[in-house]
């Protein structure tokens, strides 16, 4: 009498459908963990562009071109490492006395906004945040 050795077709499809389960869970987790690792670039571009504003702060007293336009990393003597974020610059009323400044450093991937954002709040005090789907802490 011969013995067949193997496997049957459902116990392969049970392995399959449970395989194709836990990938299912494992995936969301994955892709976040992959943005929290991008965005370490943008950490490090925003504390590189933090550095050059202040440099051209202490400098030239303020943070607006000779056109009166408030500066851009064009403007900075800072390079730019990658290009999976887009930088912005907002003014928030800074003069000889006060260093006040907001840069942004925004991804979008298809409906996903993720943000890090530096609130520089007077010439010593500022704040790092990001995006809630960076795992924050969020800008107020």
């Amino acid at each position: 009498m011969s013995s067949k050795k193997g496997f049957t077709l459902l116990e392969v499809l049970i392995v399959v459908i449970i395989i194709g389960i836990l990938a299912s869970l494992a995936l969301p987790n994955y892709i976040t963990s992959l943005e929290k690792a991008r965005s370490g670039e943008a950490v490090t571009n925003v504390g590189s562009i933090k550095n050059a504003i202040d440099r051209y702060w202490y400098e030239n007293g303020n943070i607006q071109t000779a056109a009166g336009a408030t500066i851009t990393t064009a403007n900075l003597d800072v390079t730019i490492t990658s290009t999976l974020y887009a930088y912005v610059i907002t003014d928030d009323e800074t003069d000889a006395d006060t260093l006040v400044y907001t840069i942004t450093a925004t991804r979008n991937v298809g409906a996903t906004a993720y943000t890090v954002t530096w609130i520089q709040e007077s010439a010593t005090e500022g704040h790092l945040y990001r995006s809630l789907n960076l795992g924050g802490p969020v800008a107020p």
